[in-house]
């Protein structure tokens, strides 16, 4: 079994192991047991936690709290074992998992995610309707609805959700599908291009992967609209929510008259800033167009030049 040597303590990593061929080779919930009762025994005398899991018909899924001890000092102890005890139980020769597991590290707002995603996978596969149908997964020990293994580390989890409930924790992970953490380039890519001549460089891999944003010369690097929503919002002393409302009262139409001047001074689009602010671009014109009261002039002076030092620091940058 190939495993990736390079791993950091104290970073979330999601780990996907596949079978050979994509083939379903586990069939039942005895085969089930046996792997976790195999990964419990390794991952209990490591320094790794594991926060989640799911094991499927093709492949498995851990979402695991990386220790100072390498993934090979554990993971050889459970994938080995199954992978014999599997051939003998089903009469074959040869591998069973694909080389791997693979390991994408997870930035620390992805953890939540990460963890529903896990916990949603029968449901992806249209298996069973909610994740606390299955018994796949490490849904159910979350939930109360099964007792957590001791090696299963469940008030990480939750501390990694920032939910302590578990009638919260499983509505939460019904309504939110997750993601696997991995890095979508094509997703980058369109996310710099709305921010002005910058190209996506090379990703750079690591504990946590790095995607590098490179400037062509001369390029006009725009400022996030939210920023100057952020912005307007603390000098008028207002919040995010008063200004993104449907609120109609003058100090929150002034606000949105305020950011949309200056998001077109640093060369925000309208309709960047109409999503950002939840109007319509008809609307953002409107406001364009309308003047800013004599008395709050000074702060949308303030608002324009920190918007601009904010747009000349992210060139410099």
């Amino acid at each position: 079994m190939r495993v990736a040597r390079d791993f950091t303590a104290g970073v979330v990593y999601h780990l996907i192991a596949r079978f050979v061929d994509r083939s379903w080779f586990i069939t039942c919930d005895e085969e089930r047991k046996r792997y976790l009762t195999l990964l419990g025994r390794a991952v209990g005398e490591s320094d790794w936690r594991c926060l989640a899991y799911a094991v499927m018909s093709s492949h498995i899924h851990l979402m695991m709290l990386a220790g100072w001890m390498t993934l090979e000092s554990w993971a050889k102890r459970v994938h080995s074992p199954f992978a014999q005890w599997m051939n003998e139980r089903h009469e074959r020769i040869g591998p069973m998992f694909t080389r791997g597991p693979k390991a994408i590290a997870v930035l620390p707002e992805s953890e939540a995610n990460v963890l529903a995603y896990i916990h949603n996978n029968p449901v992806r596969a249209g298996v069973v309707k909610h994740a606390s149908d299955s018994t796949w997964t490490s849904h159910r020990a979350y939930v109360g609805l099964s007792r957590p293994p001791e090696w299963l580390d469940v008030a990480e989890g939750f501390r990694r959700v920032d939910i302590d409930d578990p009638t919260t924790f499983d509505a939460w992970v019904n309504d939110t599908p997750g993601e696997s953490g991995h890095v979508d380039l094509r997703r980058v890519r369109e996310k710099a291009r709305k921010e002005g001549a910058i190209e996506v460089a090379t990703p750079t891999a690591g504990p946590i992967v790095v995607v590098p944003l490179v400037a062509r010369s001369g390029a006009h690097i725009r400022v996030e609209p939210r920023r100057i929503v952020q912005l307007t919002a603390a000098m008028l002393q207002l919040s995010e929510l008063d200004i993104c409302s449907g609120r109609h009262d003058s100090r929150v139409t002034v606000a949105r008259v305020i950011a949309v001047r200056a998001a077109y001074a640093v060369g925000v689009s309208g309709a960047a800033i109409a999503r950002c602010i939840g109007v319509s671009p008809q609307a953002v014109s409107r406001l364009r167009r309308r003047e800013v009261p004599p008395g709050l002039q000074e702060v949308h002076a303030v608002v324009l030049a920190r918007v601009a030092d904010e747009a000349r620091a992210r060139r410099a940058s």
